[in-house]
């Protein structure tokens, strides 16, 4: 039997928890998942949602691709507004604003929404690259988003902009060219941390050559869909695609959903921000923000 004391410090210790998540600094023991908060990344749903909040409140209109922090939720514009068109959708802000369409209609929108993400470790590669030479690691990096941000899964983009990654060029897809996969890369999450999740080839394996195109081999030979992937380096940023839209859009604990536009930008810049919505409550729809 509880007395009333009791009841009222675990009430306390219940607000703290969903309330506060700074305070969980002072509670970090073992409550099912850590409670330790990090301004990038917390390793449950709810810290999830708490920590994405905060991230995304920083962006705003007129921002470039380049100033946006990591991870983010993206549409494209120009690609979701096509796709709607061809749909005989009318309004793109009444259908995200509108649970019952995404639930039925949401695929219409594949190829459009991106995860803007930052790779934070190659440290794994680098010292097989120096061993064994390049082009032999499975693994390519560690990047800033968990799995449990994309539910039904993700695959590593050719992306949204031009683009350098460790001294290596590579023209990034125009118009759906966006959407198209690295060929052979993979997304996965890492069994020791909830925080972070990793990029790696899917069929690489010791002994194969990179530069070939056989089923052995994950690489297409070509620069431009996936080759660039063994140049990424710490601080680069790319845009996994996720595989499902429509658990994303509803069950993803992203706050924010931030439209782009290329159309109009001159060849070669950043996507600049248009639009953003932020996530209506517990109806899990999308209601214009600014």
């Amino acid at each position: 039997m509880y007395c009333q004391g009791d009841i009222k410090k675990w009430l306390l210790l219940l607000y703290l928890i969903v309330f506060c998540p700074i305070q969980s600094k002072i509670l970090a023991f073992p409550l099912g998942c850590s409670l330790g908060f990090r301004q990038s990344r917390t390793s449950c749903y709810l810290c999830h949602a708490f920590s994405a909040q905060s991230v995304e409140a920083t962006v705003k209109v007129k921002d470039l691709l380049s100033d946006l922090p990591t991870p983010t939720l993206l549409m494209e514009l120009s690609l979701a507004e096509s796709a709607l068109n061809k749909s005989k959708i009318s309004c793109l802000d009444d259908f995200l604003r509108d649970t019952e369409k995404l639930m039925s209609r949401a695929h219409v929108l594949d190829g459009s929404l991106f995860v803007h993400t930052k790779v934070t470790d190659t440290s794994e590669r680098d010292k097989i690259n120096q061993e064994s030479g390049s082009g032999k690691s499975v693994g390519i990096g560690l990047v800033d988003c968990p799995p449990d941000l994309i539910p039904g899964g993700a695959y590593l983009g050719i992306g949204l902009a031009n683009h350098h990654v460790g001294g290596y060029y590579w023209a990034r897809g125009m118009g759906m060219g966006a959407s198209l996969p690295a060929h052979g890369v993979e997304f996965r999450g890492v069994p020791y941390s909830n925080n972070i999740g990793e990029l790696y080839w899917k069929k690489r394996g010791p002994g194969t050559n990179a530069a070939e195109t056989t089923e052995e081999s994950s690489n297409s030979n070509d620069g431009k869909r996936s080759e660039w992937a063994d140049f990424l380096v710490k601080d680069d940023t790319v845009q996994l695609v996720p595989y499902n839209t429509t658990s994303l859009l509803l069950n993803s604990p992203f706050q924010r959903l931030i439209g782009v536009r290329r159309l109009g930008r001159p060849l070669g810049s950043d996507p600049i921000v248009e639009r953003i919505w932020k996530r209506d409550g517990m109806l899990r729809g999308w209601v214009i923000e600014k």
